[in-house]
């Protein structure tokens, strides 16, 4: 509950002292209160101290604080915190039973808000925080389990974007898939993230259940196409995004015919992240040859190629910042669980329809 606006009281006329008014007095007559700022002033402040402050704790300070937490200055960077749906794999007879935790930020504004933890989504989550924004946001980092309703109405609600994070896999959800379709709304666009919560879904499916919870199969793909979805995207930003010049992919396979999008599409990249992922030796040569403007290339726990040899070295020698640390990598494992997700979907199916046929069979 808001509390109620303070009384501004008015100050009493200064003391005069030999006809000179007291500069003490003076000074404490003219103390501003926070809440006494001007609504701008208050937004630039508050859209430095991110997204759990502005919903969880600014608002419920005074009615000032709260209206200038809905300024759209305050929603310029809108940076999610971690959506962690639990469970995403269970047994057989759970299958059909609703998530019941989101993670500590999720289940705190469920809390604070008093919101039926059944009624709570990401997507309307995703809606709420995007049309604070009013059009204004430049940075984007969506949280992981998003949904292809919440991506296509940030498409229309963050024209202005020039950085967006995505982490969810380009292969296992249904809404990655659709990227190269909105990636012509974002003009401005200069960065781009994709990739990186498979390590947290491997976490999970170690030894909880065979099959797929409810929200987690709505969110995943039958189709296992990766490939095909990146090249997609590379071509869409060479059409629309005249500015582009960042782009970072995790835990994918890198080909031929990405290494070839990247250098003739993007001819004006200048950093480029490859992390987790698999990129054979021809495939980095065809990097390193056409990607003459790179500032920085960061191949950390990549598979495919052995240490970089004094070959590849020279050929990355205009790279400034030149990353290549080998070490474990699970992009094999990763890869497998792509699999056994999308078999796991199929599963789910089979079950379902058994179980109709049988509540035909006895009736």
């Amino acid at each position: 509950m808001l509390r109620p606006e303070k009384k501004k009281m008015k100050p009493s006329s200064p003391p005069r002292i030999d006809g000179v008014v007291s500069s003490h007095h003076h000074d404490q007559s003219l103390t501003r209160r926070w809440e006494d700022l001007e609504v701008d002033c208050l937004a630039n402040v508050f859209a430095k101290v991110g997204m759990e402050s502005l919903l969880l704790a600014l608002p419920f300070v005074c009615k000032s604080w709260y209206a200038a937490s809905l300024n759209p200055l305050c929603w310029k960077f809108l940076s999610f915190p971690d959506f962690e749906p639990y469970p995403l794999f269970t047994g057989m007879h759970e299958i059909d039973f609703e998530t019941r935790k989101f993670g500590p930020f999720y289940d705190k504004f469920i809390r604070k808000y008093r919101i039926r933890r059944t009624r709570f989504s990401i997507t309307g989550f995703v809606k709420l925080v995007a049309s604070r924004s009013n059009g204004k946001a430049t940075y984007l980092k969506l949280p992981g389990f998003c949904t292809e309703e919440a991506l296509r109405y940030v498409s229309e609600a963050c024209p202005e974007l020039r950085m967006l994070y995505l982490c969810d896999d380009l292969v296992i959800f249904k809404h990655t898939q659709i990227i190269s379709e909105l990636i012509g709304k974002w003009k401005h666009l200069e960065h781009l993230t994709l990739g990186g919560n498979c390590g947290e879904i491997l976490k999970q499916y170690r030894g909880n259940g065979d099959y797929l919870s409810k929200n987690f199969e709505a969110l995943t793909s039958f189709k296992y196409n990766s490939n095909g979805t990146l090249h997609r995207i590379l071509l869409q930003i060479a059409i629309h995004c005249k500015h582009f010049r960042s782009l970072h992919i995790f835990e994918t396979l890198v080909g031929e015919v990405e290494a070839w999008a990247i250098v003739t599409m993007l001819p004006d990249l200048t950093h480029l992240t490859l992390a987790q992922s698999r990129i054979e030796r021809d495939t980095l040569f065809t990097l390193l040859r056409g990607c003459r403007k790179l500032c920085s290339f960061n191949l950390w726990y990549c598979e495919g190629f052995e240490e970089c040899d004094e070959e590849l070295l020279k050929l990355a020698s205009h790279i400034s910042e030149f990353w290549y640390k080998g070490g474990p990598n699970d992009f094999t494992r990763l890869n497998e669980l792509k699999g056994i997700i999308l078999t796991m979907c199929l599963k789910n199916q089979l079950w379902r329809k058994g179980k109709i046929l049988l509540a035909e069979y006895y009736q």
